[in-house]
Order: C-alpha cells, then sequence, then structure tokens
C-alpha cells in the first residue's frame, strides 16, 4: 500500500463516547486530518462500539480487539483504554500483523513494556506510543533554540506543575476512575503525568545523569462518588524530581494536585532564558503551549513559531485532539517515508526505565547516578 496517495486506514480501540480519550482525542485528530481514515472502532461492548460508530460515521463496529485488527480495511491500530488493558489489546494487533499505536504508559511495569516491545520487533511491524508532547510545535521550536544557542548554555530548568483534577483532599473520585489509585495498574500521577513531563525534558535537553526524588500518597482515603465507598490509595499523588542534566545543568520539578491548575517550564542559560507557559494549564502532554524569551537583560516576550514547523490543524488548537495529531502527523510521515521521527515502543520503554529510577530514588531518599545515555 502506498500511502502517499490513500488514506492511512485506522482502528482504534478505546473510542466510546463516555469521555474516553479515543472519543475525546482521537477521533477528532484523525478526522481533521486528510491523510488518514477512520474505518473501525472497538470499546468493550458490541452496543457501545456501534453508538460511537454512528456518532463519527465510522464503517466498522466491533467489541472483539482481534476481529477488528484482523480486519482487511485496518492498517493501523490504535490502543487506547486503561493501562492494565494495554498488554493483551496490543497482543492482539500484534498478532493481526498490523502497526500499532499505543497510548502512554505502554504498559504496568517495565517488564510489561519490554515484553511488549520485543513482541512488536518479533512481528516486525512499525510501532508508535502517543507521548504527544513532541509534537507540540512549540517543544519542538523550543528544542531548536536550545540547538541554536538562544540561551547559551543551559544553567537551570525549572517546572512548576499543578493539575486541577483529582486527587485534592475536597473531591471524590467517579467509579470510571477508581483504578488510578492503584500504585499497580501504572496509571497515576508518576507515570502520567511525572512520564510524559520527564520524556519531553529529555527530548529538549537529552539524558539525565543523576535523579533525586520524593514521592507521596497524601490522600489516602479517597469517597467513590457513586456509591460512598472509601478507596484506600496506594499510587502517589505528589512527585518531586530533581537531577543533573546535560552539561551539569540542574533541574527541578513538582508535580501536585490543587484546586486552580498552573505549568510552566523556566529555562536559564547563560545567554537568556525562555519559558513555557500553557494556555490551559491542565496537562503538559494534552495543553496548547507558548512560549517566551529574552538575551541578556531583556523583557520576556513572545515569540512566533517559525513557519517550516509542521502544524496540526488549527481548528483543534485548545484542545485534547492537538498534541495527538501532531503524532499522527509524524506516524504518517514515519510510515510513509520509512523514518523514525515519532515517539515509539523504544521511546516508551526508555521513559519507564527512567521512572523506576525515580521510585529507586524516593523509596532510598538517596540520589541515582545513571549510565552515559540513560534513557535518551
Amino acid at each position: 500500500m502506498n500511502i502517499n496517495h490513500q488514506p492511512l486506514r485506522v482502528g482504534i480501540i478505546g473510542a466510546g463516547l463516555n469521555g474516553a480519550w479515543g472519543g475525546l482525542a482521537h477521533l477528532p485528530a484523525l478526522k481533521a486530518l486528510p491523510e488518514f481514515m477512520v474505518t473501525a472502532v472497538g470499546t468493550s461492548r458490541q452496543e457501545s462500539a456501534e453508538a460511537s460508530a454512528d456518532h463519527f460515521g465510522v464503517e466498522h463496529a466491533f467489541s472483539d480487539p482481534l476481529e477488528l485488527a484482523l480486519h482487511p480495511e485496518v492498517d493501523l491500530v490504535t490502543v487506547s483504554v486503561r493501562v492494565p488493558e494495554h498488554d493483551r489489546l496490543i497482543r492482539a494487533a500484534l498478532e493481526a500483523g498490523k502497526h500499532v499505536y499505543s497510548e502512554f504508559p505502554l504498559g504496568r511495569t517495565t517488564a510489561e513494556s519490554a515484553a511488549l516491545l520485543q513482541a512488536a520487533r518479533d512481528r516486525g511491524v512499525r510501532h508508535f506510543a502517543g507521548l504527544q508532547s513532541r509534537a507540540n510545535p512549540v517543544i519542538r521550536y523550543v528544542r531548536e533554540l536550545l540547538a541554536e544557542g538562544y540561551v547559551g548554555d543551559v544553567l537551570a530548568v525549572h517546572v512548576n506543575y499543578a493539575i486541577p483534577t483529582y486527587p485534592i483532599r475536597s473531591k471524590q473520585i467517579d467509579q470510571s476512575h477508581v483504578y488510578l489509585l492503584d500504585e499497580a495498574n501504572g496509571a497515576n500521577q508518576l507515570t502520567i503525568a511525572g512520564g510524559h513531563l520527564l520524556d519531553g525534558i529529555m527530548y529538549l535537553f537529552g539524558p539525565f545523569s543523576e535523579i533525586s526524588a520524593i514521592l507521596k500518597t497524601q490522600t489516602r482515603q479517597v469517597p467513590v462518588e457513586e456509591t460512598g465507598e472509601i478507596i484506600r490509595a496506594s499510587a502517589p499523588d505528589h512527585v518531586v524530581v530533581s537531577g543533573i542534566l546535560p552539561g551539569q545543568a540542574v533541574f527541578s520539578s513538582q508535580i501536585r494536585n490543587a484546586h486552580v491548575g498552573s505549568f510552566a517550564i523556566e529555562i536559564n542559560g547563560t545567554k537568556g532564558d525562555l519559558h513555557i507557559r500553557s494556555r490551559q494549564n491542565f496537562m503538559f502532554q494534552i495543553d496548547d503551549l507558548i512560549v517566551l524569551g529574552t538575551q541578556g537583560r531583556g523583557e520576556l516576550k513572545e515569540l512566533t513559531l517559525p513557519g517550516h514547523l509542521h502544524l496540526p490543524p488549527a481548528e483543534l488548537m485548545g484542545t485534547p485532539a492537538y498534541n495527538v495529531a501532531g503524532i499522527y502527523q509524524q506516524i504518517h510521515r514515519d510510515l510513509a517515508n520509512d523514518t523514525h521521527e515519532a515517539p515509539d515502543f523504544q521511546t516508551a520503554l526508555a521513559v519507564h526505565e527512567l521512572l523506576d529510577q525515580v521510585r529507586k530514588a524516593g523509596e532510598t531518599g538517596a540520589t541515582v547516578r545513571l549510565e552515559p545515555g540513560y534513557a535518551v
């Protein structure tokens, strides 16, 4: 199939109309990209799959993920469901010999993620991971500015990250998100907010040479909205990570829950500063960002994105679909040109391995020194 001349056909597993990420982000993203065609959707129940297919104008609906993956009108399978289901559903796509795109975290554990990478390699298919910050045009522009020496030598990188969602002490949790409270499920403040953030930092600056961390579960008793049942949380909800980046730049970050969200990355160098700020103040990998810069003692001013950057469709800006569309654009270029621009399972595994070192630092209270080039 020559994807330069016809749309790449996508089947999305996890595209329900109940607020699922596939319906909120993936379907709108793909609908806005003429180089793609959504040909199939899958959910856990045939009834909900058909409702989603009718709503989005998709021809095929499935409750069986293997049946979706085996369909001859599906070239790429997107897995956009809860992390504990990733292993089973990704393997169904691989068994069908299809290219696969999985949201991050890739697996519940590093070992599970490594096994999925090996399985994809064994099948000889292309694999992609939803580390969406790498497709954000502002992040890619900042990477160019750093490479050009806009700030000179980087001295410090600081991240202020307050998330206005569960859990904060005044809130409950709905039944559909209870699984986030159990650390064994691999989806929590460290793996989702922390994983996406640390991947973005490594994309901008390169690998860490050492890591320190504080991991706390501050809200341990959580009532369920629908039932009033009290669930005991084991997953961290407050994450502090510091470390050393290339050139001995000092990195510091604090990820916590708040009633009012905020997000900013401040980069200080020998020649100038760059500030990355969010317009939505929700989550780094989802938000629409701006960048401000100054050199010398000048005032911070918003910088205009250069024309050569590939931009997701403008109508998606400010929505969850914006950065997801950027990832799909990278995927299309990779499949058309046999390149490796989009993040893949190897990229995701590197983040999982780094998160293991963050956990080790948090558990021991000691600085963990990493091998050169670790988790690039």
